[in-house]
């Protein structure tokens, strides 16, 4: 390929289409868009105040009851992250740019998952939350006097993940009123696929391990499975149940920056360029994970 300017910005551009078309099948496979909540954000870090339980509506005698609500402050600062990827002159010049076009998808791919592996990551890390400086899954958090019991130490299983279901959808406030939280989702990783096939999808269940007696399938459809690729290895037997909250749910993507696709050092002016006899191409994101309210979300990390 003769390299100038108009040869090499149809060159960019062919690396732009694999680099969206990357993008745009990995988003088809995310937890992003049906598990966590998105949460713009416009600088470099956000305040983040959650009220610990809206107060039930009454019926109105005398004068109105004030009441004080709690709520739990925290700061989350955006992150930035990169992927660059780098091409020598010579590939240009012998039309070997070719190899290098694959490299574009996957570096698509890679932008569109990368907001996933931060959520599973921010989940399994069980860092303390910055609403009281505990672990955000703990079997002794409370609420006022309630104690909102999220983390497990069992594998997952039908009694476990009923166990589980049970707690969330049981959660006191700080009023000791019902927190109505709704259970939606269920993240497992490939290991526990059966197992949550035969929990939430299979037609019918065994009675006991023994008697080999079938009954209809009390959790079938209860709950949406999702497997996550970030739970393998040592985090294989890790499952999450998620809940939601008048449209609040436990992982947050704060997002600042999408993932874009740059090229500042793919021109053959550059002074990059002369001085390296190389092109860059790369990509460039902002955006932060975190946990948002402990009664959304439950851990079982056998």
């Amino acid at each position: 390929m003769d390299i100038n300017r108009e040869n090499l910005e149809v060159l960019f551009q062919d690396f732009c289409v694999a680099f969206t078309n990357g993008f745009n099948s990995g988003r088809e496979t995310t937890i992003r868009d049906s598990v966590a909540m998105e949460v713009p954000s416009t600088s470099s870090s956000v305040l983040h105040s959650w009220l610990n339980q809206i107060p039930k509506i009454r019926e109105w005698l005398g004068d109105r009851v004030v009441n004080n609500i709690e709520s739990n402050s925290f700061t989350i600062a955006n992150r930035k992250f990169e992927s660059t990827i780098e091409i020598p002159r010579e590939d240009i010049e012998d039309d070997q740019h070719g190899l290098y076009r694959p490299l574009a998808t996957l570096m698509g791919q890679n932008a569109a998952v990368h907001p996933d592996e931060l959520l599973v990551d921010t989940m399994v890390a069980n860092a303390n939350w910055g609403g009281d400086d505990a672990a955000f899954f703990s079997d002794a958090r409370t609420y006022g006097a309630n104690t909102i019991d999220n983390l497990s130490g069992t594998a997952l299983d039908a009694s476990e993940f009923e166990t589980a279901y049970a707690n969330m959808t049981s959660y006191l406030g700080h009023n000791s009123e019902p927190l109505a939280v709704i259970p939606k989702f269920l993240v497992f990783g490939p290991s526990n696929r059966t197992t949550a096939f035969d929990i939430l999808e299979n037609d019918f269940r065994a009675t006991a391990a023994s008697d080999g007696v079938a009954v209809m399938n009390r959790n079938r459809g209860l709950v949406q499975p999702i497997q996550s690729a970030r739970l393998v290895g040592a985090n294989s037997a890790k499952w999450f149940l998620l809940g939601e909250q008048a449209g609040l749910r436990a992982p947050v993507l704060q997002k600042r920056k999408d993932p874009e696709f740059q090229a500042s050092r793919f021109r053959d002016d550059s002074d990059f360029v002369f001085e390296t006899d190389k092109y860059q191409m790369g990509t460039r994101a902002r955006y932060a994970a975190f946990l948002s309210l402990p009664h959304l979300a439950y851990f079982g990390d056998a």
